[in-house]
């Protein structure tokens, strides 16, 4: 095959993938890969898209601003679109847009508004007359959804502002990590799947049908950025922060006005540290240019403004070795590969089991129980095994096998899709995975009379 050939397949390949985990991300709410591979995959994109012009589409990935707008809500047009952030993962990479920004201003040192980079979901905000009219989510940036009823449940959202006025401002919905462990602790209970993060949690929560759904789940907003504040006559982005402070909005006080890329990297540092006492993910820091007169002559690529970057904390890895594999079969007859651990500190808990979700994903990265492993935290909060540390493995190691039958029943497995299966009905694993659907009011009312937990465990089972 010749290397036009491969750079087109290879193309192909990486606008398949990046489609899939774009809709799984923003139509799903769900993460099968985390943040840093799906980044990895579109950096690479974008780099053979340069290489050969000639190969980019005009709906590649690359183009996009968002993801798909859901049928379920009320499509609502943003005038001003919503565009995303541009990118950079080394302090090298933000030198380099800090030399390019001094270029078109012709600035020795820029005046920047340094904020933390919220991990939720992106909101805009309309108010008519001082009262809160609507509120939509980005969508693909320029059509979003409407999400006005769940918006109201939020009790930091001002539905009245004191100055009668046409505003629009747009901020981060986001779930504070209190009631992100509330919520997974009541979807424990009631044997739901846990949110995975955050960003998820928050964007599942804010797109409810059921308002009374989102009441509940604790979602707080930061709000930074008011598109028309130049009409309003703020020359400085963080003039305007202050102003819609004032008009009763929450605006983050962690953000800072500095000049200099000196003072920006002092900035990343301070944050890096500081990152973990917040009651909030972050998962980066914005440096915005602060004076908004540079902004059209800054100007802005297809889908980001330049005057605006995002830095990207890289994750934590540590390394552990792999004790054992052992396998679990859930209430629908799932069967997921699980790793135990030397139990290892990270991102300030402690691992002993991470996931290997599924028999294509242990023989893809040829995961061997003896293995050392690398591992880090899929959107900083579920442990997930990355590589194998070939030059660490033990002699005598052999690839692992899935059991061709239950290891609970002993009946054949059946393989659909990239899962298998335990076809089952009768098996114990899953009769005793269904013990979280219960319900517990259920449970208490019974208990008296089922003297003791054996006598439930035989109900179930026989």
């Amino acid at each position: 095959m010749s290397e036009i050939d491969k750079d087109k397949e290879r193309v192909k390949e990486l606008t398949d993938l990046l489609n899939k985990y774009s809709y799984q991300y923003y139509v799903l709410n769900q993460s099968e890969i985390p943040d840093s591979e799906f980044d990895s995959l579109m950096n690479e994109l974008q780099d053979l898209e340069f290489k050969r012009p000639d190969l980019k589409d005009v709906n590649s990935p690359t183009s996009r601003v968002g993801g798909w707008v859901s049928k379920e809500f009320k499509k609502v047009n943003h005038p001003v679109p919503m565009l995303s952030i541009s990118d950079v993962f080394s302090l090298d990479e933000l030198k380099e847009w800090d030399k390019s920004i001094r270029k078109m201003t012709g600035l020795d040192k820029v005046r920047y508004c340094c904020e933390v980079k919220i991990d939720g979901l992106a909101c805009n905000l309309n108010y008519h007359e001082g009262r809160l009219i609507q509120g939509s989510t980005r969508g693909d940036g320029s059509i979003g959804e409407d999400v006005t009823n769940n918006v109201r449940t939020i009790r930091s959202i001002p539905l009245d502002i004191p100055e009668l006025r046409d505003l629009e401002v747009r901020g981060e919905v986001y779930m504070p990590k209190a009631s992100l462990k509330k919520a997974n602790e009541e979807r424990a209970k009631n044997g739901e799947s846990l949110f995975a993060n955050a960003r998820n949690a928050a964007a599942g929560s804010l797109r409810q049908l059921d308002s009374a759904i989102t009441a509940k789940r604790g979602l707080n907003a930061w709000w930074y950025y008011w598109p028309l504040a130049p009409q309003f006559g703020y020359r400085y982005h963080s003039d305007g922060l202050n102003q819609l402070t004032k008009l009763g909005f929450r605006t983050n006080p962690e953000r800072r006005v500095v000049y200099g890329i000196d003072e920006v990297l002092q900035y990343v540092d301070e944050y890096a540290q500081k990152r973990p006492t917040l009651d909030y993910d972050i998962d980066g820091l914005v440096i915005k240019v602060d004076d908004m007169e540079f902004y059209p002559s800054i100007g802005y690529t297809a889908k980001t403004p330049k005057w605006e970057i995002a830095y990207k904390f890289p994750p934590e890895v540590v390394s552990t070795q792999v004790l054992d594999i052992v396998m679990s079969v859930g209430r629908t007859g799932r069967v997921t590969p699980t790793a135990v651990l030397q139990p290892v500190l990270l991102a300030g808990s402690t691992i002993s089991r991470a996931t290997l979700n599924n028999e294509d994903y242990c023989a893809d990265k040829d995961i061997r129980i003896g293995d050392y492993v690398t591992l880090h935290k899929a959107g900083d909060v579920i442990p997930e095994v990355g590589e194998v540390i070939l030059n660490r493995r033990p002699a005598g190691t052999v690839p692992y096998r899935f059991d061709k039958n239950c290891p609970f029943c002993h009946e054949p497995l059946i393989k659909d899709g990239i899962q298998t299966y335990c076809k089952n009905i009768h098996c114990s694993s899953r009769k005793i995975n269904k013990l979280h659907l219960m319900n517990w009011q259920w449970v208490e009312l019974v208990l008296p009379v089922i003297k003791e937990l054996p006598a439930i465990l035989t109900i179930i089972l026989e």
